[in-house]
């Protein structure tokens, strides 16, 4: 069981890379994590939270993406409105 602040910090703002790490560690199957909500292609543009720290949202991106890659999440999205995604991760 992930504890509820993990998993209310994802839903308000961008994850951090140690709470990402913390919930690869953690989560069991079917799990699933909000670790960003705006828009990772310009995250300076979108409406909720923008942010001039390119390099942080990077870092958590390729992240993500390394997980993807050695086969540990699912990589989901939705959207929500112009320039407002939420990306998630299902653990397998």
């Amino acid at each position: 069981m992930l504890s509820k602040d993990l998993i209310d910090a994802s839903a308000k703002d961008m994850m951090s890379l140690k709470a990402y790490q913390t919930w690869i560690n953690k989560s069991n199957k079917n799990d699933k994590i909000t670790y960003y909500r705006g828009y990772l292609v310009e995250p300076s543009i979108q409406p909720i939270a923008p942010t001039q720290d390119r390099k942080r949202v990077e870092k958590l991106q390729t992240a993500v993406y390394h997980t993807y890659l050695t086969n540990l999440v699912t990589l989901v999205q939705k959207r929500h409105g112009r320039f407002d995604y939420e990306y998630m991760a299902v653990r397998k």
